[in-house]
């Protein structure tokens, strides 16, 4: 049975890519990586196959396409869709779209990323929709990440809906991307975030301060472990000075 798929899957590649049997120089024909990138389940493997293709065949958009709209394997799906995104393949927009209504929540993730990483502005709206009745954090985070990739200054409001989610990661996604496309009217929300008891989640709602406002609260811009309580507490003693601005007492 195994033999037998994966010769379907060459025979499908084979037929739409006649040109890419062409054995480049260094590397495995296209076929045969998409066959092991196909039947392989494990995941290391398969992401440094995904890794081969889309270095060695930038043309392979259309091939991972057909892939991703074919298999039954939802880690292949998920994968494909990765792939598609980081060749920028814009022929896979509107399958990318259908695909944000996905049972499986690292097909909605990773195709909400693709749209974004090709700035695929027809998705902005559909992006919103999803961010707004989504409950996954890793979704959450792909969305925001695509919607702040594409300048969609709209989806504020439905960003700041999202940051009473549970994961403190996800949280942190979404003070990024606010600090992104937020506007000086967004600074009190941001400022609420400042006393949590997360100083890693209020650490992100004060670089989003600062990235709105331009100013410097002294977080590090370097690498490498680093506490964010001094930053933080610059970024209140800096809110408590100057949220009369905003007609705060």
């Amino acid at each position: 049975m195994a033999t037998k798929s994966l010769v379907c899957v060459m025979a499908i590649f084979s037929a739409a890519q006649p040109c890419l049997h062409a054995q480049k120089v260094g590397s495995a024909s296209l076929p045969l990586l998409l066959s092991q990138f196909h039947s392989t389940q494990d995941l290391e493997a398969k992401e440094r196959i995904l890794n081969e293709i889309t270095t060695n065949f930038p043309d392979s958009g259309s091939a991972l396409l057909q892939l991703a709209k074919t298999t039954t394997d939802i880690d292949t799906k998920w994968m494909a869709i990765r792939g598609i995104g980081t060749l920028k393949y814009k022929r896979a927009t509107p399958f990318l779209l259908k695909s944000l209504l996905s049972e499986y929540p690292y097909v909605r993730a990773n195709s909400a990323r693709a749209l974004g990483d090709m700035k695929a502005n027809s998705a902005k709206q559909p992006l919103i929709k999803l961010l707004r009745g989504e409950q996954d954090g890793g979704v959450i985070e792909q969305t925001s990440l695509a919607l702040q990739m594409m300048g969609a200054k709209e989806a504020v409001p439905v960003l700041k809906s999202k940051a009473s989610h549970p994961s403190s990661q996800t949280r942190m996604w979404i003070f990024q991307a606010i600090g992104v496309l937020g506007s000086k009217d967004d600074v009190p929300f941001l400022a609420e975030h400042l006393h949590g008891e997360n100083s890693i989640v209020s650490m992100s709602a004060a670089q989003a301060i600062e990235t709105i406002m331009g100013v410097d609260f002294g977080f590090p811009k370097r690498d490498g472990p680093f506490s964010p309580e001094d930053g933080v507490k610059n970024a209140r003693l800096w809110w408590a000075s100057h949220k009369s601005s905003w007609g705060l007492p």
